[in-house]
């Protein structure tokens, strides 16, 4: 096997040239390509998820398929991406009159380079994104407690059932509905947190606003009290899956961030020896 002939640049020696490895202005020209195509796709991306979101229970795509198609997806994005920014930066760099198999290596690192810079600079713009709409996000959140606690949170919905009295009127229970309504939330945080003196005054609070017998009573704080630990299951489950959705989360950026590095690699590659074709061609032509 022979290699291609070498042409050295106008004015360089044959035996040696004395030249940049890295052509940085290549590197940053494929590195803004595809970072551009990266917000593109993700902004496209995002109108396809809210697209297929819904608000409202058993309606839109499950959460399992939406995780699915987002990994997926984000992996498309790196590939293409990388394609675009690799082969830029070894379409456009410099030539260099040394082995193919240093140019081979060189063109590597370009595409490298090309991807690190790229994924430096998206990092750093979701980074400004966040600290920028911090201040939204955390009206967005107290509004969702707010709205959470006064209408379906498991603790009020337990409350007003234990004091639940026919044609009672509510305002005249809001002390004892708040002293029991901690109670519940310790409850659901710790099933060990409520002790058996809690557990009694709450039956005798419900006897004396309610008016039911002891056993009623003891039976709906029973019945409270079972609801407490379905709700702290349901909060563990919660939990549970919200770890694990963001651990594989995190091992697809990782395994799509590594997968653009090799695409990016050799796309860089590819450009580079088309360029050198082409000027191949261009000189050896009469």
């Amino acid at each position: 096997m022979t290699d291609a002939p070498i042409h050295a640049p106008a004015g360089a020696s044959p035996s040696r040239w004395e030249g940049p490895a890295i052509s940085w202005s290549a590197v940053f020209a494929g590195a803004f390509a595809a970072l551009g195509l990266t917000i593109v796709l993700v902004v496209l991306g995002s109108a396809f998820g809210f697209g297929a979101m819904s608000p409202f229970a058993d309606d839109g795509l499950s959460l399992t398929t939406i995780g699915v198609v987002t990994i997926i997806w984000l992996i498309f994005i790196q590939i293409f991406a990388s394609i675009a920014g690799g082969y830029l930066a070894g379409r456009v760099r410099r030539r260099w009159a040394i082995h193919r198999d240093e140019v081979f290596f060189r063109d590597s690192v370009h595409g490298f380079l090309t991807w690190a810079v790229a994924s430096a600079f998206m990092f750093a713009i979701a980074g400004v994104a966040a600290a920028g709409g911090s201040a939204a996000a955390a009206a967005v959140t107290t509004a969702a407690v707010a709205s959470e606690e006064d209408a379906l949170a498991p603790p009020n919905v337990i409350t007003d059932r234990l004091y639940r009295i026919p044609g009672g009127n509510p305002i005249t229970l809001d002390g004892a509905r708040e002293q029991a309504g901690r109670l519940v939330i310790r409850a659901i945080a710790d099933e060990e947190a409520v002790t058996a003196e809690d557990r009694a005054w709450l039956t005798a609070d419900v006897i004396e606003w309610t008016g039911m017998s002891d056993s009623e009573a003891e039976a709906r704080v029973q019945l409270a009290f079972t609801e407490i630990a379905e709700a702290r299951e349901a909060a563990k489950d919660e939990a549970d899956a919200a770890r694990a959705a963001s651990a594989t989360l995190a091992i697809a950026t990782a395994l799509a961030m590594m997968i653009g590095a090799f695409v990016a690699a050799g796309a860089a590659v590819f450009g580079g020896r088309e360029r050198d074709g082409l000027e191949d061609r261009l000189i050896s032509a009469p």
